[in-house]
C-alpha cells in the first residue's frame, strides 16, 4: 500500500482543486440562472476551463523545472494561496453581476483556473511517480473521491450556505479552505523532497510529440476524448433543469450534497472494477452505466421535477460517473512515460477537458432549442456509441509499449 505520508498529501491536493471547480460547475449555474442568464451562456461556462485544456503547452516546462528546481511545495504554495486570494476577491466583487459587470467575474474565474490547472500538473506528476502500478485503481479512487469532496464543499455546501448567509460570505468559504488545506500539508514529505531527475530527452517536442508517437496512442486518445460524452452533454443542464422546475438553491444544494456522497461510493466501485476486470472491461461497464443514467434524466418532468425521481436518477448517475472517471484516470496514469509523468497525464486530461467543453456548449444549445428531455436522450445515445467504439477498438491498447499499459485481466 502507498505510504501513509503520501496519501494524505495527495488527498488534500485533489480536494483543493475540487473546491473552485464545485463553485463553478455546481453553484455558479444556479446563481446565474436565478439572475436570468441564458442557458446557452450557462452551457458555455465549461469554456472558462480553457486553462485546463491549454495546460499541456506548459506541462513540459513544469516537469523539467520540478526536476531541476525547487521542491514541489513551493509551487503548490504559490499557486494555491494565490487562487485563494482571487476567490476572496471574487466573493467581495459579486459572483453573479449583471450587464458589463460580468467581464471581471469571467477574468477572475479564468485566472483561478489557470493557477489550479498548473497545480494539477504538479499534483498528477507527483501521484504517478509516488504510486506503484498495482495500486493505481484504488489510488485513483482517492483522486476522484478527493476531487468530489472538494466539489461538494465548493458547490453543494456553498449553495446551502448561500440560502442562509449573504452570497459574499458563502463564497469566502472555499477560499478559506484552500488556505487551511495548504497549511495542513506544507511539511509533507511529498512536497518537501525534490523530484528525482530523469535521464530523458528534454524540450517541448519531446514532452508533447513523444507521447503521441507511441504506437496505438492516437487510437487511445480518440477513444478517451469521447468516452465521457454523455456526462459532458447532459450533466451541465441538470441544475438549470431543476431551477426551471421550481427548486430553490438550498434544495439543489442538498440534492448535490447527497448525490455527490453517492459519487464517492461510485469512485470506490470504479477502483474495485479496475482491479477485478482490468482496463478495457471496467471502462466498458462503467461507460454503459453512465450513458444509461444520463438518458434517465429524460424521465424528469421540467414542470414538476418530482423529488423522488430526481434523487433516484441523480444518485444512479453519480454512481456511474464516479466509477467511469476512476477507470478512465487509472488507464491514463498507466500510459505515462518516465520523466514525463506530469506532461503525459496532462496531455490526456487536457484533451478530455476540451472535448467536455465542446460537448457542454452543444448541450446548452440543444437544451435551448429542443428542451431538456431531448438533450438527455441524445446525450445517452452518444455515450452508448462511444462505449461501442471502445469495445470494438479498445484491443488496440494492447499495441502500447510493454510496461506502460494497464493489464486487461
Amino acid at each position: 500500500m502507498p505510504t501513509s505520508s503520501v496519501m494524505p498529501v495527495l488527498l488534500a491536493l485533489y480536494i483543493a482543486q475540487g473546491l473552485p471547480s464545485g463553485l463553478f460547475a455546481h453553484a455558479l449555474p444556479v446563481f446565474w440562472r436565478q439572475a436570468g442568464v441564458d442557458l446557452a451562456w450557462i452551457g458555455a461556462l465549461k469554456l472558462l476551463a480553457l486553462p485546463w485544456v491549454l495546460k499541456a503547452l506548459w506541462a513540459p516546462m513544469v516537469d523539467r523545472r520540478l526536476q531541476h528546481g525547487s521542491p514541489p511545495g513551493r509551487w503548490v504554495g504559490v499557486l494555491q494561496l494565490t487562487a485563494a486570494l482571487l476567490l476572496a476577491t471574487l466573493a467581495l466583487y459579486g459572483i453573479a453581476p449583471s450587464g458589463p459587470g460580468i467581464a471581471p467575474v469571467l477574468m477572475l474565474i479564468l485566472a483561478i483556473n489557470l493557477l489550479l490547472a498548473t497545480q494539477d500538473i504538479v499534483t498528477d506528476g507527483l501521484a504517478v511517480r509516488a504510486l506503484p502500478a498495482r495500486w493505481r485503481g484504488y489510488a485513483n479512487t482517492l483522486q476522484v473521491a478527493g476531487y468530489k469532496v472538494g466539489m461538494l464543499a465548493g458547490g453543494a455546501l456553498l449553495l446551502v450556505l448561500a440560502d442562509v448567509l449573504p452570497t459574499t460570505q458563502a463564497v469566502l468559504m472555499p477560499a478559506l479552505l484552500l488556505v487551511v488545506l495548504f497549511l495542513a500539508i506544507r511539511n509533507g514529505r511529498l512536497l518537501t523532497q525534490p523530484v528525482p531527475r530523469q535521464d530523458s530527452e528534454s524540450g517541448w517536442r519531446a514532452g508533447l510529440v513523444g507521447l503521441v508517437s507511441m504506437p496505438g496512442m492516437v487510437t487511445w486518445l480518440g477513444l478517451m476524448a469521447s468516452y465521457k460524452v454523455a456526462d459532458a452533454l447532459g450533466s451541465g443542464m441538470v441544475r438549470p433543469l431543476l431551477t426551471d422546475g421550481g427548486w430553490s438553491s438550498a434544495a439543489i444544494g442538498e440534492f448535490t450534497l447527497w448525490t455527490s456522497l453517492v459519487g464517492l461510493l461510485g469512485a470506490a466501485l470504479g477502483g474495485w472494477l479496475y482491479q477485478m476486470l482490468g482496463s478495457r472491461r471496467s471502462l466498458i461497464a462503467a461507460g454503459l452505466a453512465q450513458a444509461v443514467t444520463i438518458a434517465g434524466w429524460a424521465l424528469v418532468d421540467q414542470a414538476s421535477a418530482d423529488p423522488l425521481r430526481v434523487y433516484t436518477i441523480g444518485m444512479l448517475e453519480q454512481l456511474a460517473d464516479g466509477a467511469s472517471t476512476v477507470a478512465l484516470f487509472a488507464v491514463m496514469m498507466s500510459l505515462c512515460r518516465r520523466g514525463w509523468e506530469g506532461t503525459d497525464f496532462t496531455v490526456q486530461a487536457s484533451l478530455q477537458v476540451v472535448a467536455a467543453g465542446l460537448f457542454g456548449v452543444a448541450g446548452g444549445l440543444l437544451a435551448e432549442v429542443a428542451g431538456y428531455s431531448t438533450l438527455m436522450l441524445v446525450a445517452g445515445g452518444c455515450g452508448g456509441v462511444a462505449v461501442v467504439a471502445l469495445a470494438v477498438s479498445g484491443r488496440r491498447l494492447d499495441q502500447l509499449p510493454a510496461g506502460q499499459s494497464a493489464p486487461d485481466q
